[in-house]
């Protein structure tokens, strides 16, 4: 059981200039092989990283923006062995798989037809991959119906998605042995409806997870740097913290 980062950046800037990956992350876990985000490059990380999008079980996008999705149709063709095989699930909230006011769907009819189920995703709603029972979170985004997920199997794993902090939040996480979190910003310094690092703290102590591991860094939180960051969660949370890198394998 493991997971692999494809890719450790995310926001418009960051993903512009690539300096880091926005594959997004990949987890393995009883018999599934499930892709979280796949955004820029995903393909050219995962052949990089010898994985083999022919083993997914799934797919799962949190929102629709381009960070997140912009690999998505060619992961699904791996994932559907380019498209002769129909197989797999595919999860998403509604703007990636619907389209919505502002947004357009990530996948072409076409490619809705490919995996053996998928399905729209709205907070609180809970499904299954396998027997690795998923659950969707709300997200505070400006994308307005973007989603975290909890993924409950043989560990527990939370992933918040992109977001500010929000009262309450940490009732989706609770009982967690790893919470990813989605941290675009450092101490100090705020972007509206993102997490920071402050806004970090706040949901890791009082989630307290066995682990966290922070992520989907934006420009400024690349130059803090994360290790610097991480140094300073881990000694106000006492939970152990984790910043990823691109190419980064998590044993469970």
């Amino acid at each position: 059981m493991k997971i692999t980062f494809l890719g450790t950046c995310g926001g418009r800037m960051a993903t512009m200039l690539q300096v880091r990956g926005t594959g997004g992350w990949i987890l393995e876990m009883d018999d599934e092989m499930i892709h979280v985000d796949p955004g820029p490059g995903a393909m050219v990380a995962a052949k990089k990283n010898d994985i083999n999008l022919k083993k997914l079980t799934g797919i799962m996008i949190s929102h629709a923006h381009p960070d997140h999705y912009t690999d998505a149709e060619v992961v699904l063709e791996s994932m559907t062995h380019a498209t002769h095989d129909k197989r797999g699930t595919l999860l998403g909230n509604v703007n990636s798989i619907k389209g919505g006011k502002d947004y357009r769907p990530a996948f072409s009819p076409f490619h809705l037809t490919l995996p053996k189920k998928y399905e729209v995703l709205k907070p609180g709603e809970k499904t299954n991959i396998g027997k690795i029972e998923i659950t969707a979170t709300p997200a505070k985004h400006r994308e307005e119906k973007a989603l975290g997920f909890v993924f409950n199997g043989s560990k527990k794993i939370g992933y918040t998605g992109d977001g500010e902090y929000y009262e309450g939040q940490e009732k989706y996480f609770e009982g967690c042995d790893y919470l990813i979190l989605n941290v675009l910003r450092p101490r100090g310094t705020e972007w509206p409806q993102h997490m920071n690092v402050t806004m970090a703290k706040k949901l890791i102590s009082k989630v307290k997870p066995k682990v966290a591991i922070i992520q989907h860094f934006g420009m400024l939180m690349i130059k803090a740097p994360p290790e610097k960051e991480r140094k300073w969660l881990q000694k106000e949370t006492s939970v152990k913290i984790i910043a990823a890198k691109d190419g980064m394998k998590i044993d469970l």
